[in-house]
């Protein structure tokens, strides 16, 4: 089982393990494009949602797609909503809340990729709240070897 840590800059730390088999080629392009740093936001239109801007070239296609999220999934946003210089901006969101992934277009499928561990709902709840109340915060993806 393929697991990934996500770090935030104040130190916190989850855990999630990759879906591999609801969404293989998703899990395979974001596995080997690890680790990732970049900067995280709240999300204005999704509500209990975090995300960052993710560019990769060959896009993953669309596979396990959804416009209802829960507590502790990872997603990828294939179709993220508008286009810039020329390149089209993807995005990896998680979710902190029950959601409707959407945009300020509408409703907007995503790719959910991973599953944060239970355990950890707490805390994500936390993370998604300060980043909420303090604006965007650095995050880090990475391999977890067990």
């Amino acid at each position: 089982m393929k697991r990934i840590r996500i770090r935030f800059e104040n130190g916190d730390s989850l855990t999630a393990r990759l879906l591999v088999d609801k969404a293989p080629q998703t899990c395979e392009k974001i596995w080997s494009s690890l680790p990732l740093e970049s900067v995280v936001t709240q999300s204005r239109w999704s509500g209990r949602e975090v995300n960052f801007a993710y560019m990769e070239k060959d896009m993953p296609r669309r596979e396990n797609q959804t416009i209802y999220t829960s507590i502790g999934e990872v997603c990828y946003w294939r179709d993220w909503s508008w286009e810039e210089d020329g390149e089209h901006p993807q995005a990896i969101a998680i979710y902190y809340g029950a959601e409707l992934a959407r945009s300020h277009r509408g409703s907007e499928p995503v790719n959910v990729f991973a599953q944060v561990d239970y355990h950890e709902f707490g805390r994500l709840a936390q993370i998604g709240e300060r980043i909420w109340l303090e604006g965007k915060e650095k995050i880090f993806i990475e391999r977890l070897e067990e």
